[in-house]
């Protein structure tokens, strides 16, 4: 008697639809997990990233206790190969500005990256005048113009993610991940 009432209150629901959540749109994450080192220092980690990551997106901030790093992705503000800023580049440039602006006092460091691919001395003179040429931009700007910039170029060093899967074979994904101009921001 008992399964037979069960088996009742279960079916009876059957026939009226249930409601449905409204969709919500997903969070974007406005940080990046810290990774405690400065530009410009090396780190033995292996490269492996978590398939729930990701592509980079074209614009990460992360905050620390002593500063606020911007990392932007170098395909939205430079073509293939250059150094010169793209017009889609102002909107993330104009953003940085904005927490350029509001950071605190000391000199903000503009760090050009590359991927792998290229010969190491080319990807380093490219990465340096990527980070020039964000620094110039920075510059022009009147809020900006007697701020202390120091613009390096850092190549292929301090990968995001592997430039090349397990097997050897090229990872356009992480290559794209790789090449970056990172603003640290003095807090």
């Amino acid at each position: 008697m008992r399964r037979a009432a069960a088996l009742a209150l279960l079916l009876g629901g059957c026939g009226n639809p249930q409601p449905t959540a409204a969709p919500t749109s997903a969070a974007v994450p406005t940080s990046v997990p810290q990774v405690g080192r400065a530009i410009g220092t090396t780190s033995a980690l292996t490269g492996q990233t978590s398939a729930l990551t990701g592509a980079i997106s074209d614009f990460q901030v992360e905050r620390t206790a002593t500063e606020t790093r911007v990392a932007l992705a170098a395909d939205t503000l430079f073509a293939f190969d250059e150094a010169t800023l793209t017009p889609a580049a102002e909107s993330n440039l104009t953003r940085t500005a904005e927490l350029v602006e509001a950071g605190g006092e000391g000199t903000v460091r503009v760090a050009g990256f590359t991927d792998a691919k290229g010969e190491e001395a080319y990807n380093l003179d490219l990465s340096r005048r990527r980070a020039e040429a964000v620094v110039a931009w920075l510059r022009a700007r009147p809020t900006l113009a007697a701020r202390s910039f120091e613009a390096l170029g850092l190549g292929e060093a301090e990968p995001v993610a592997p430039n090349a899967g397990p097997n050897g074979v090229d990872d356009p994904q992480g290559r794209a991940r790789n090449r970056r101009v990172v603003v640290a921001i003095p807090r």
